[in-house]
């Protein structure tokens, strides 16, 4: 059996599955699909090995338990990685809902958003193109690829995402933690609606910022999302800090 000796043989479709697997309760069919997602063969070939053989091939791939490299490239698929610090609004917005969701299911996606094609302008400098694409309809052109060379972008976005909260940190609203069944049964009435009305407000919060910034006219939201992230949020801070 023709077995992967690094990370750098594992595809981004394939490292997601990879991820999917721990779900799998019994460890033997665990490791089977796990050698399946590997090397091609068919889950049902290689439920003919022996507990010992399969074993034998987990060891072999003992390092799937660790983390990708955390580096990444500055090329890939002919595009080029934009600089966290120079997302615009709207770049930003939707790698969050992307991380909010599950950044390794997504992680094709945000890498469809971070990377861009390039020009040069009449002064040499890099262009990127705009934001108009979806970055589902790109996805696929990361599915493929060795994940060493996109898996580095998503530690490097947590820790860009922390110091921007920690910069901004004004005009974010405290984290708010899930309420359980628990916790709730023996709140009143208004406690229980307060706690709702909570949710709607951290379900649409990036739209009413939106919304606040086009001043209510949804014909400029383009226009608004086209914006730097860093400069919209100076303005946002300045604007509080004068209470403008």
């Amino acid at each position: 059996m023709l077995l992967p000796k690094s990370w750098n043989d594992i595809d981004v479709l394939q490292f997601k599955e990879l991820r999917t697997l721990k779900d799998i309760p019994e460890l033997f069919s665990r490791e089977i699909e796990a050698l399946a997602t590997l090397t091609g063969l068919p889950s049902e070939e290689l439920e003919d090995y022996d507990v010992d053989e399969i074993q034998k091939f987990m060891k072999e791939l003992h390092w799937i338990n660790s983390e990708p490299p955390k580096k990444y490239k500055l090329e890939v698929a002919k595009m080029n990685f934009k600089e966290f610090n120079k997302l615009t609004l709207g770049e930003f917005i939707d790698i969050e809902y992307f991380f909010s969701k599950d950044y390794i299911e997504n992680i094709s996606e945000i890498a469809a958003v971070c990377y861009k094609k390039t020009k040069k302008n009449e002064w040499k400098e890099t262009i990127y193109e705009p934001y108009t694409y979806s970055p589902f309809d790109r996805a696929y052109l990361f599915d493929e690829i060795p994940i060493p060379n996109i898996y580095g972008i998503i530690p490097e976005y947590l820790s860009f995402r922390d110091n921007f909260m920690k910069t901004y940190a004004n005009l974010f609203e405290p984290e708010f933690e899930e309420e359980t069944e628990e916790d709730i049964k023996d709140l009143t009435p208004e406690e229980k609606k307060e706690i709702q009305e909570e949710k709607k407000i951290k379900k649409w919060s990036w739209e009413r910022l939106l919304y606040s910034i086009c001043n209510e006219d949804l014909t400029k939201i383009n226009q608004v999302s086209d914006l730097s992230l860093i400069f919209v949020f100076n303005m946002l801070s300045m604007k509080k800090e004068l209470n403008l």
